[in-house]
């Protein structure tokens, strides 16, 4: 069977332990541990061989996530239940592969199929639950939420509002928002600009590092439009 068609797809965790791991250190950590596990990953042709794996969006340093996602191809097929189990075994501390699929031929990688992305941010002590609930609503309905946003070379002022699909409360103890906004190669927002659009509405510091970030999920469009999960129709069974 051609190796093209024996493609995986895994979702997995990434940690406290591992957060400050870049996704370049992220990649090696699979490679080895494809390589200690005795998976037959195939590798590419030409004079520098390198294992057929790929990541989807990268994690920016210093966030966790339980929906980071990968692409792998084998010379040939196996149990998805016992790559999972042997990833897991040799995988390090904070990396946790939860799901992995066979994909169907033709889908499109991680990386192509990502449109957007769910983040939970959890403010520091100085943002009470009262400034979420007393003003979500009003931050959601101005006509434009402007901040700083980094560009290729310099910062400059950026209406991030067509870029944030929905932002909810996710706590009554504590501030916690969830948001959704739009992620992959076209469009791309961190949920640190909302954050700080929203400690700029309430007129309270916006300190990023007393901030934490988890990356819930990423998702495509499904053939109906709907936002799903990168897993979800694009397996063999």
């Amino acid at each position: 069977m051609n190796n093209e068609n024996i493609r995986y797809r895994f979702r997995f965790n990434k940690g406290e332990e591992v957060k400050f791991i870049g996704h370049l250190d992220v990649m090696i950590a699979f490679q080895r541990a494809l390589k200690r596990a005795d998976i037959p990953i195939a590798y590419s042709n030409g004079f520098n061989p390198h294992q057929l794996i790929a990541f989807a969006l990268p994690l920016s340093l210093g966030y966790t996530s339980t929906g980071e996602y990968g692409d792998f191809q084998l010379q040939y097929e196996m149990d998805c239940d016992e790559l999972k189990e042997r990833l897991n075994n040799t995988l390090p501390c904070g990396m946790y592969v939860t799901e992995l699929i066979r994909l169907k031929d033709g889908v499109k990688n991680t990386m192509a199929s990502v449109c957007a992305a769910s983040y939970d941010i959890k403010f520091d002590e100085s943002i009470t639950p009262d400034d979420i609930n007393n003003n979500l609503k009003g931050f959601l309905a101005l006509n434009e939420i402007v901040v700083m946003k980094k560009t290729k070379n310099n910062f400059k002022e950026t209406d991030i509002k067509p870029d944030i699909i929905n932002v909810e409360n996710i706590s009554e103890k504590n501030a916690a928002l969830r948001v959704l906004v739009n992620a992959g190669s076209k469009r791309n927002l961190k949920p640190e600009s909302v954050a700080e659009g929203f400690c700029n509405y309430i007129n309270k510091e916006y300190n990023r590092y007393k901030m934490s970030f988890n990356r819930n999920n990423m998702l495509m469009k499904d053939k109906y439009g709907q936002l799903v999960s990168l897993t979800d129709g694009v397996g063999l069974n």
